[in-house]
Order: C-alpha cells, then sequence, then structure tokens
C-alpha cells in the first residue's frame, strides 16, 4: 500500500478543493492502494472533510485526519522567521512527519502538482540509506547566491514539493528535530522556510531522483505533461484560468465531488475517522496522459452514480481515530481503531 500525505490551511475554502484534485489526479492513474493522510488545522471545515473522505471512497482508498499543533518550541523559532506569513503554517507540517506518522515510509505532495502517472513508480524507488529521495529544483538557481550564504550547494538543492521520506531512517537520527530548530535560530532571514530546512538537515544524505518526479511547468518546453508529476511551483497555479494547467486541472477536478457538475448535498458532519478499506479489484485502473484524460460527461456522470451507489456499504466497518501527542518528545501520534 502506497503512503500518502498532503498538508494544508484551508482559510478560504480553496486548499481542500486543490488537494481533492491532487488525491483525483493520484486515484486516475495509479492502479495500487493508497493510503491517504491530510495534515491541518481548524480551518477544514467539515464540509470539506466530509467531500475528501467521498472521494477517497469512491476510489477504494482510505483517508486519515491529522489535526496539527505546532510544538511550543517550533512556535518560538518560527516567530523570528517572517517569510513564514508568506507561505502559511502549514508548510512546516512536513518537518515534523517523522512524529506525526506511524510508518516506515511516505510521500508528500504539495496541493499545487498533478500526478499524471502512476504513483507505484515513485513508491518502488529505493532509498537505502538515504534519508528521502527528491528532485533538484529547476528554478534555484536564480536565487543561488541567497542559497550559498546558508552553506548549501545550488547544484544538489532540492525542490520540496514531491518528496519521498524514510522516515525510519530519520527517525535513527536522534538528533533530527534539534538539527531543524537549530536551523531557524541560526538562519530566521530565510526565504524559503520549510525547504531550505529540510536541504540543511536532510541534504547530505538524500537521493536525487529523475525530473519527470517533480517537473516545474514553468520549465517545460514542449509543455508535455505525459507521465510526469507536474508541479505549478510558480506565480501561475494549475487552478489560474487560462493557466498551462488549467484543462488538466478541470478534468481532475470533474472526479471529485468539487465538480461543477456534481448534485448538490447538504453538509453533513464529516466521520473522524476513515472509511473501511473495501475489496479492491484485481485489474489495473484505467491510466491516461494528459491528452487523453478528457472524459465524456455522460460517461463520468454514470460512474459517478454507480459509486454513489455503493458509497453508503463502502463506509461501513473500521474507524481509526488520530490522537496527538506531545511532539517535543518525539514519539509517535497513537492511533487507536475501533471496530
Amino acid at each position: 500500500m502506497i503512503e500518502l500525505v498532503l498538508a494544508f490551511q484551508d482559510k478560504d475554502g480553496q486548499y481542500a478543493e486543490h488537494a481533492g484534485v491532487v488525491l483525483a489526479s493520484v486515484f486516475h492513474n495509479t492502479s495500487s492502494p493508497v493510503n491517504v493522510h491530510i495534515l491541518h488545522d481548524e480551518t477544514l471545515n467539515e464540509d470539506n472533510k466530509r467531500r475528501l473522505v467521498e472521494l477517497a471512497t469512491r476510489f477504494n482508498h482510505t483517508i486519515n485526519f491529522y489535526h496539527i499543533t505546532i510544538p511550543q518550541d517550533m512556535l518560538q523559532v518560527m516567530a523570528g522567521v517572517g517569510s513564514i506569513n508568506a507561505w502559511t503554517q502549514a508548510c512546516m507540517y512536513r518537518l515534523l512527519l517523522p512524529a506525526l506518522i506511524p510508518v516506515d515510509k511516505i510521500i508528500y505532495l504539495d496541493c499545487d502538482v498533478l500526478v499524471n502517472m502512476d504513483l507505484l513508480e515513485l513508491w518502488q524507488v529505493e532509498l537505502g540509506e538515504c534519508y528521502l529521495g527528491a528532485i533538484k529544483d529547476q528554478g534555484i538557481m536564480e536565487v543561488a547566491h541567497i542559497i550559498s550564504s546558508k552553506g548549501l550547494d545550488p547544484e544538489l538543492y532540492f525542490n520540496s514539493g514531491v518528496i519521498v521520506f524514510a522516515l525510519n531512517t530519520i527517525r535513527s537520527n536522534v538528533g533530527w528535530y534539534e538539527e531543524t530548530l537549530n536551523f531557524f535560530r541560526n538562519f530566521p532571514d530565510t526565504t524559503m522556510p520549510d525547504q531550505d530546512a529540510l536541504n540543511v538537515v536532510f541534504g547530505r544524505n538524500y537521493l536525487p531522483l529523475d525530473l519527470r518526479f517533480n517537473s516545474f511547468s514553468i520549465t517545460s518546453q514542449d509543455h508535455d505533461f505525459t507521465n510526469k508529476i507536474v508541479h505549478f511551483a510558480g506565480v501561475e497555479k494549475c487552478w489560474d484560468a487560462g493557466s498551462l494547467g488549467s484543462e488538466l486541472y478541470r478534468n481532475y477536478l470533474n472526479l471529485t465531488p468539487w465538480s461543477p457538475d456534481e448534485p448538490q448535498q447538504p453538509a453533513e458532519a464529516a466521520p473522524s475517522a476513515h472509511p473501511a478499506q473495501a475489496k479492491k479489484t484485481n485489474g489495473k485502473r484505467k491510466t491516461a496522459s494528459a491528452k487523453r484524460l478528457n472524459l465524456k460527461r455522460g460517461v463520468r456522470r454514470a460512474s459517478r452514480r454507480k459509486v454513489l451507489l455503493k458509497r453508503s456499504s463502502r463506509m461501513k466497518g473500521r474507524q481509526t481515530k488520530i490522537s496527538l501527542i506531545s511532539l517535543p518528545s518525539l514519539r509517535l501520534i497513537r492511533q487507536i481503531t475501533k471496530r
């Protein structure tokens, strides 16, 4: 099973939709079961949480929600870093993953990517003794002097939008959390806080991955997004009208409960847990390139009606409550399963 994590704040209610589109792109193109972890704060409302659960249920995957409280010692060092306000505190959640999710390995994705390939390819990358696998930042040379001032090599500097974390390997380094705090104490002028910190703490022992696993849209010469994870890392995002990824974004949006064609439902209280994992189909799910993803509306509606009829039966069964504990102790979250 692929372990996948997304993290966001949702003050205007839009980022839950973007996260849903990322998940739809993963689910549509990935043949293996996916266990999703959503890191969020109080801004994720119950209606959007319900929609995320519904989306995972449609595709027979599981989803878990973690209401994050940043530990006090990290809040203290963050207070001196002005650039965090430009990114939101949610960018810091990925720095806490070794203390948050009790799995050996996990893929992290930003909410401004579209996964136009089978995510199993990335999941199967062998990290060996490396802390993580990541992709070189394709725009970093424009600010190479700033990166160098942090003691980092721009030629090796990786982007934090797509990362495969070897969480057990990181945990074996008992000083990882304190090293992270020390970075912010020493470099409060950092302009890319989470990314700089990850490069300082783990950059000496990471596995460089193929560019197609984190392909910047702004550097794409032919705008061919086939068999890639496309990252809209610039000012222009895939959800912006007229952007390079707008059509692809809309196609994946139409697979979600946020689709304009989706029947409107009254808001419900979201379950505090992920749905039971349903029986997996043996055949591979349909995979398609960006050019062949333009689904016919009639087929889409018929498929949606079919999965909605099955939804109630899939929701029955095991439920998982997420219980947060003190992160400075570096213990893991305890998952309590109820039947």
